[in-house]
């Protein structure tokens, strides 16, 4: 087959560019929404602890039964990448728990560890049902409940974050796209359509934390993907990221910090967006062309453009490029 076809949420070819191209020489075609089983799980600060689970495949028949109490309010969606299991590791909950401390948000975690696994083509194929699986719950709400496309936030780490680049191109004026580390390998160098790009939503923003490539073994992407890029200690090796296992355990906990201490770097993004939130330190970060004039030492003030805060309080201009330098241990931020 050349394509599959999965019922309102369109059809997904194999070829070109999705597949047997110089940066994809491998494809496979994305598996059933029933085999990846995406769960939307929603948290409020009236319900924090304990979330709603409603299946992606029963946005609308089951919307009003299963969230019958669901209020139109600003609304976080977070979306975990490859491997990645919102019920094992703690990072996304604890994000979770920020955002419902900063601000009185719908926060609905996403679930789709059954498409993550084993081989990553098969989870980057997967990526673009679980986008459009988001893009039909956010749709549907707003036809719901006449919550506007500008009110959705949705937050991505690695894969998550381009599968928020497929939800947002299907979601007319969506709000704000956040790409926390977003993969690189299969996605780098690719047309705009494959991945996440500043045309997904009114703001775009991405924080660049194992920014290289699988053979310097990176697995964030390098380029630019938003309208605003932050590259923390030029984008990898993050400072603190050599360490003992037990001392990322005794930092983050069992399993988070198990898997801290083999992709730290890659983590990081996640960290300091966390820390943004609720933190009186803004991650003010310098205008700047490349690494190497951070390296060098050029990019120490704000320039004629300004300077922009990484994390949370993110704004859309100025826009390009921004590096700083942060700590190699919580609190991470320094200005």
């Amino acid at each position: 087959m050349s394509d599959a076809c999965y019922k309102d949420l369109g059809c997904f070819s194999i070829f070109a560019p999705f597949g047997f191209t110089l940066q994809r020489p491998l494809a496979l075609l994305p598996q059933s929404p029933d085999r990846i089983s995406t769960l939307f799980k929603l948290y409020t600060r009236a319900q924090p602890a304990t979330p709603l689970d409603l299946p992606a495949t029963q946005v609308k028949t089951s919307l009003t039964t299963i969230w019958p109490g669901f209020v139109s309010r600003p609304t976080k969606i977070i979306v975990h990448g490859y491997q990645d299991n919102v019920d094992v590791t703690n990072w996304a909950k604890q994000m979770k728990d920020e955002l419902l401390k900063q601000g009185d948000y719908n926060v609905i975690l996403v679930d789709w560890s059954g498409g993550n696994k084993l081989p990553y083509t098969q989870a980057t194929a997967n990526t673009r049902v679980v986008g459009a699986q988001i893009s039909q719950l956010i749709n549907h709400i707003s036809a719901k409940y006449g919550t506007p496309a500008k009110s959705f936030h949705v937050i991505g780490h690695s894969l998550g974050s381009h599968i928020s680049g497929y939800a947002g191109e299907r979601v007319p004026g969506l709000g704000r796209i956040t790409g926390l580390d977003p993969a690189g390998p299969y996605f780098e160098n690719t047309p705009a359509s494959i991945r996440l790009d500043p045309t997904d939503a009114l703001f775009v923003d991405a924080i660049h934390t194992d920014a290289g490539t699988l053979l310097t073994a990176n697995l964030g992407i390098m380029q630019a993907v938003g309208h605003v890029d932050f590259y923390p200690n030029g984008g990898h090796n993050q400072p603190g990221c050599i360490q003992s296992p037990i001392t990322s355990i005794e930092q983050w906990g069992l399993i988070d910090g198990a898997v801290d201490f083999v992709i730290c770097n890659h983590m990081r993004s996640i960290h300091l967006f966390t820390e943004s939130i609720n933190s009186s330190c803004r991650f003010k970060s310098y205008p700047c062309a490349s690494e190497l004039n951070f390296v060098l030492g050029w990019c120490n003030t704000c320039g004629v453009s300004g300077c922009a805060n990484l994390g949370f309080w993110a704004k859309p201009t100025p826009a390009g490029k921004f590096f700083l330098k942060t700590a190699g241990n919580p609190p991470f931020c320094l200005a």
